[in-house]
């Protein structure tokens, strides 16, 4: 009988869920009965190629639960859209969240899919009007739709930019309202906020959000955390022989590590 096999070295993730949540997380699944910090995230937050991830990590350092609620592509709306996980927010000692990129929210003129949210549902009637030459049953995903725009005509793409930075802050200010406790904001990206910040390749990462965005966000959060680190560093990652590329794109171990590290003291202050 045929079976699948899983290649040495290769991470044996068990996905897992809390609650009602239909959001695929990373396993195992950490206990909520009792204090614990949140973080909230993407495909970084979840480290699909990293041993331990950052949340473990810092879960190790402080002695507190710390549950991986990172889920891969996810933005602020998949979270937005799910009332478990924003009773998780709620009933958490400290929330941390990693900034995701401006891209991959619905706006005035595209929707994304509420859970998925790199894939690209529908232009709506704006940016049919505002981009007519192009096809958009073409697209399946942000990535593509933005590097179309881009490419046709960049004057017309940066009344779409604007757009996503207002969304963006309007949506991030709505996760943040969601936590009781303290909330700290996690910069995890291969370069710093600079003031202006195009293009979506994985080194622009978090696509078009820059520092004024994130300074907009101080008054609500009790903190924001910078950590600056290289991608393409594959020591000590693990994944198939197929997955590279992909792994390349990523943070790797160091910047975990990094994570943890800043996060340490900050999260020790806010939990008291």
């Amino acid at each position: 009988m045929k079976t699948d096999m899983i290649p040495r070295g290769v991470l044996r993730l068990t996905p897992c869920n809390y609650g009602l949540s239909k959001l695929p997380f990373r396993g195992p699944r950490r206990p909520t009965d009792g204090r614990y910090v949140a973080f909230l995230g993407g495909s970084e937050t979840f480290g699909k190629y990293i041993p331990k991830p950052f949340p473990d990590h810092v879960e190790t350092e402080i002695g507190e639960v710390c549950l991986n609620l990172g889920c891969q592509s996810a933005g602020p709306d998949a979270f937005l859209h799910d009332t478990a996980i924003q009773s998780l927010c709620y009933d958490a000692a400290a929330t941390v969240i990693q900034l995701p990129g401006a891209t991959g929210l619905s706006n005035a003129f595209y929707k994304v899919h509420p859970r998925r949210n790199d894939r690209f549902i529908a232009p709506t009637d704006k940016l049919i009007a505002l981009y007519p030459e192009i096809d958009f049953a073409e697209i399946s995903f942000t990535g593509h739709l933005i590097a179309r725009l881009c490419a046709v005509d960049g004057d017309r793409f940066e009344l779409v930019r604007k757009q996503l930075a207002v969304t963006w802050t309007r949506r991030m200010k709505s996760l943040v309202g969601q936590a009781n406790g303290p909330v700290i904001l996690l910069w995890l990206a291969s370069r710093a906020p600079q003031d202006v910040s195009t293009g979506i390749r994985s080194a622009s990462h978090p696509a078009f959000v820059n520092r004024k965005m994130i300074e907009g966000l101080r008054p609500y959060v009790s903190n924001i955390i910078e950590v600056v680190a290289e991608r393409g560093r594959l020591d000590g990652m693990q994944f198939a022989p197929l997955d590279a590329l992909a792994a390349q794109g990523m943070l790797g171990v160091a910047a975990h590590e990094a994570a943890a590290k800043a996060l340490r003291r900050p999260l020790i202050r806010a939990l008291g």
